[in-house]
């Protein structure tokens, strides 16, 4: 029985149920949160390594936040790149496989086909993820491809590909149409010369088996093969010349010897008369062959050059222009040098460094993944040219030439298009972007883990135990209960007011 209590002893009495009570608090506290302490403070020697644990645990998830904005990216770039290539694939079928047969508006059905499939293109090189337009460099905030209809028919006083094209076709042909190569005769020596100019056909071989004719060259600049005829060849022997195109593809003119009747182009030449005759005979046979060449086989490597010189302008550089006359000019340059006024279709970051280091992510401590795109690589950018180029020109159904035309160009197109020229080129990419989401997810994988491990170390330092804190509740119940019955006698309390 607690007998008469003084100031001191009911001061400390009322001490200790004030204490239990605020401790009773912070241990019901404890059990609802699962946390020792709601501050750093109350951690005690512990706080230390509490707050490291939370620096790290706060680093990895900001590194998890980054690559899964990443891999969104690269999710969609990918998608983009894969139609791409079955784009290229789809026209370079089309061509292949279409027939002349020529619609109401004066284009075959793959033309057309060709005009809508760079439209999608476009369309996918302007993929816009949460803002950002994940093929325009490092301005990820400009939509890097202008639209199909500025980039053919230009803007605002820039010439578009439909202007670029005719040019380079009427500079290579030449004002006579042979291709910038002279063709002349004096007495029995036949000679063709190139012209001193970038554009046109150039000499690249010859062949000879025909007796009493002695070819030299190509030699010379600019390069000439002189035909000089001693005496009449042989029925059935032949003369061929081989020339590179603008665009690095090559046309072999060849002619056999005859005695019968001639017609011009038909791949003969009269062996009838003197040497002279002779001469003159194999320069008319050639003169007729080039000139139709050129307008066929020629007028198709021109246009997919004259595309190529628009839209290759990786590395900080501007479309190329004929300067000056088409048809006698020397020299291709670029639109500011020409003085001629072109539209850029590629309007994205336009810098010398790699297009994968315009786009990083940090993904790890002292990691970092190169991602970034450009619209105007050289892979999709010479796609876009030969497609684009193909969806132009305009033929007549009746026209022996523009089925030639049109065969050729045709071919040239599906040939360039074909997943031998272009196709792997841009599944180069796909690679690289996709040994950059490998690394991606490893380190993923990494921080997941590493997590884990964290937060059970910091639960370890934060945290209690459940069953213990449990206990000294019900352990501490008892002392205030003991406390409050000893009080209570004193002080004629209830637990209802004590509480």
């Amino acid at each position: 029985m607690i007998g008469a209590l003084n100031g001191y002893s009911s001061s400390a009495m009322m001490n200790v149920l004030r204490n239990n009570s605020s401790l009773m608090q912070d241990l019901t506290i404890q059990l609802s949160t699962g946390k020792k302490s709601q501050t750093y403070g109350g951690l005690g020697r512990d706080v230390g390594m509490s707050l490291g644990l939370r620096s790290q645990i706060s680093a990895i998830e900001g590194y998890q936040e980054g690559i899964e904005q990443a891999q969104l990216q690269l999710s969609m770039m990918n998608l983009s790149l894969e139609r791409i290539v079955e784009i290229g694939s789809e026209v370079s079928g089309s061509a292949d496989g279409t027939q002349f047969d020529i619609t109401s508006k004066n284009q075959s059905v793959g033309q057309q086909t060709s005009a809508t499939l760079v439209k999608e293109m476009i369309g996918l090189l302007n993929t816009e993820v949460d803002g950002d337009y994940v093929f325009s460099g490092t301005t990820t905030d400009v939509a890097p491809a202008l639209s199909y209809d500025r980039i053919v028919y230009g803007y605002n006083g820039q010439d578009g590909l439909i202007e670029v094209t005719d040019e380079r076709i009427r500079a290579d042909a030449g004002a006579d149409g042979r291709g910038r190569l002279g063709v002349s005769t004096v007495a029995s020596t036949m000679t063709i010369t190139e012209e001193a100019t970038d554009f046109g056909y150039k000499l690249s071989a010859v062949s000879n088996t025909l007796s009493n004719v002695n070819v030299t060259g190509p030699a010379g600049s600019p390069a000439s093969i002189a035909v000089d005829v001693t005496a009449a060849p042989e029925q059935g022997e032949q003369l061929s010349f081989t020339f590179n195109l603008p665009d690095g593809s090559t046309e072999v003119i060849s002619m056999t010897a005859t005695t019968g009747v001639t017609e011009p182009g038909d791949g003969t030449f009269s062996l009838v008369g003197t040497p002279d005759t002779i001469a003159q005979a194999i320069e008319d046979e050639l003169a007729f062959q080039l000139e139709r060449n050129v307008a066929a086989e020629g007028e198709a490597a021109s246009r997919i050059q004259a595309a190529m010189d628009f839209y290759m302008t990786s590395g900080g550089s501007e479309p190329m222009r004929v300067v000056g006359t088409p048809e006698t000019a020397t020299t291709l340059d670029t639109a500011t040098v020409a003085g001629k006024p072109t539209l850029n279709w590629y309007v994205g970051e336009n810098g010398t460094t790699n297009s994968r280091d315009t786009a990083e992510v940090q993904i790890d401590n002292g990691l970092e993944v190169s991602f970034g795109a450009r619209a105007n690589e050289d892979s999709m950018a010479r796609q876009l040219a030969y497609m684009t180029a193909f969806a132009l020109p305009t033929y007549d159904q009746n026209s022996d030439l523009d089925e030639r035309r049109y065969t050729s160009f045709a071919d040239a197109v599906s040939a360039g298009l074909s997943s031998v020229h272009q196709g792997d080129v841009v599944k180069t990419i796909l690679t690289e972007l996709g040994v950059a989401n490998k690394v991606m997810e490893d380190a993923d994988g990494r921080h997941v883990m590493t997590l884990s491990m964290l937060e059970t170390a910091s639960d370890e330092v934060e945290g209690i135990n459940d069953e213990e804190v449990a206990a000294k509740i019900m352990t501490l119940m008892s002392t205030i209960e003991s406390s409050y019955q000893a009080a209570s006698m004193t002080y004629q309390l209830s637990l209802t007011n004590f509480i």
